[in-house]
């Protein structure tokens, strides 16, 4: 039996999370003193639990405890004891927890510490969202979990933990954005999803599984750009290519989120085929920005070296390569120098001396530097404050996002449903969320 295989089974697991414990971790993190302190702090944690419930019972009767009045009480008014329940918190799990009650209608009280049938308490569930955010697998999720609460989860526990995000992800697609963007980024990036082909195999319980096969399937994105510098991921679709029927649904959706004509000014692409119908379809009018990095990037793919000067060296071989280094670097220099202008017209100018400069040696390139020229100085005609024009001629505010989100696919793997790879998606496009909104408020 596989080690992967293994870890489903329960037994086999509390070993294998056993000998961590005691030979993974530097000093062994569960002495007798650190024993002690956790049991104190849960006593704690449940005291203060079950004084806040009395309170709640308190103030909900408007009695306090062994209080007599003249005409007695109902039933719905009159204590009946407590009964015991078991609450897993952050700090370790509360075996039995005092949770006061009625002797009649307890379904009409409504808790405010703990929520009806909450097994979970406080901001635990939180922190292990958090980390599946930063990249932990659900497996390390199993350990983590294991360490804190003291007991195991299985694996299928672990993935409807993170499965309730669902909830909140499908809110945030079909929710209309109540100011959007002037400027939409779009891209898409490759993914590997584990897609069920039909047919089903027994595993090392005898248990029925569903065969899956990996398949590749690209996330458009579109992060929005607003005139105060923020930016955030506004909307995103798995689709099987970046084709303009797919990319035609991608602003489809968009169009429900509120980002129309009239709401847009510019968007920003590394002229991802057939974007521009689907633009003239759902944004007709609208600019369109070509990537400055992705124009200069693709020169590379176009260098042919002519009239290439080697030095004379003893290997020959090595000579050409250092040759071809040095002139693509010029190249592609001299290519960014284009844009360093401070006006349309300068940038044109710097245009024209950089085809004179290389249309003889590199015809390809520079013909191919030119096709489309005009799309990347588009965002010089939006009224757009002058400190973030440099956020709105390239979509590397998204290809930042995307080198996260491929750190974290490394870490995971492949995902094992759409559901998962958009789980993590919404996961971190609201982690990234929040920390442009405090960088905002310390600007302010």
């Amino acid at each position: 039996m596989s080690h992967a295989k293994q870890l489903h089974h329960r037994r086999y697991l509390n070993d294998y999370l056993e000998i961590i414990n005691r030979e993974g971790l530097p000093g062994n993190v569960k002495t007798d003193l650190c024993l002690t302190v956790q049991d104190t702090v849960i006593a704690t944690v449940q005291h203060v639990i079950e004084a806040a419930l009395e309170e709640e019972l308190h103030a909900y009767l408007g009695l306090d405890r062994y209080e007599h009045l003249p005409w007695g009480r109902p039933p719905e008014s009159t204590r009946s004891g407590s009964y015991q329940r078991a609450l897993l918190t952050q700090y370790g799990p509360i075996a039995d927890l005092h949770v006061p009650k009625l002797r009649r209608g307890n379904g009409a009280l409504t808790w405010q510490s703990i929520t009806r049938y909450e097994r979970c308490w406080g901001p635990l569930l939180d922190h292990q969202v958090l980390s599946y955010c930063l990249g932990h697998s659900l497996r390390d999720l199993q350990e983590t979990m294991a360490f804190t609460l003291g007991e195991v989860l299985s694996l299928s526990a672990c993935n409807r933990l993170v499965a309730r995000v669902a909830e909140h992800l499908a809110g945030f697609k079909a929710h209309v954005l109540a100011s959007p963007p002037p400027i939409i980024l779009v891209d898409g990036m490759w993914v590997k999803i584990a897609y069920p082909t039909g047919e089903c195999r027994l595993d090392a319980q005898g248990r029925r599984r569903a065969v899956k096969r990996k398949q590749k399937r690209v996330v458009l994105s579109a992060l929005g750009v607003w005139p105060d510098g923020h930016w955030e991921i506004v909307h995103w679709k798995v689709a099987e290519g970046e084709r303009a029927d797919t990319w035609k649904a991608f602003f489809g959706e968009l169009y429900l989120k509120g980002v129309t004509e009239a709401t847009t000014d510019l968007v920003v692409s590394d002229g991802a085929n057939g974007l521009a119908s689907a633009l003239d379809h759902h944004l007709y009018g609208v600019a369109h920005q070509r990537c400055i990095f992705h124009k200069i990037k693709q020169l590379a793919d176009h260098l042919v070296f002519g009239e290439l000067k080697v030095e004379p060296r003893g290997d020959a071989e090595q000579a050409a390569r250092q040759a071809k280094r040095q002139r693509k670097k010029a190249v592609l220099v001299e290519a960014s120098w284009v844009y360093d202008g401070t006006s349309e017209t300068q940038m044109r100018e710097r245009a024209e001396v950089f085809r004179q400069a290389w249309a003889d040696r590199e015809p390809d390139a520079v013909a191919n530097f030119l096709v489309d020229f005009d799309k990347t100085l588009a965002y010089l005609s939006i009224a757009f404050p002058e400190p973030f024009r440099g956020l709105i001629r390239t979509t590397n505010l998204l290809e930042r996002f995307h080198k996260e989100m491929r750190r974290k696919q490394r870490d995971i793997g492949m995902f094992q449903s759409e559901q998962g790879c958009e789980t993590l998606w919404y996961l971190l496009s609201r982690r990234e969320t929040a920390k442009q909104r405090a960088m905002l408020q310390g600007r302010l």
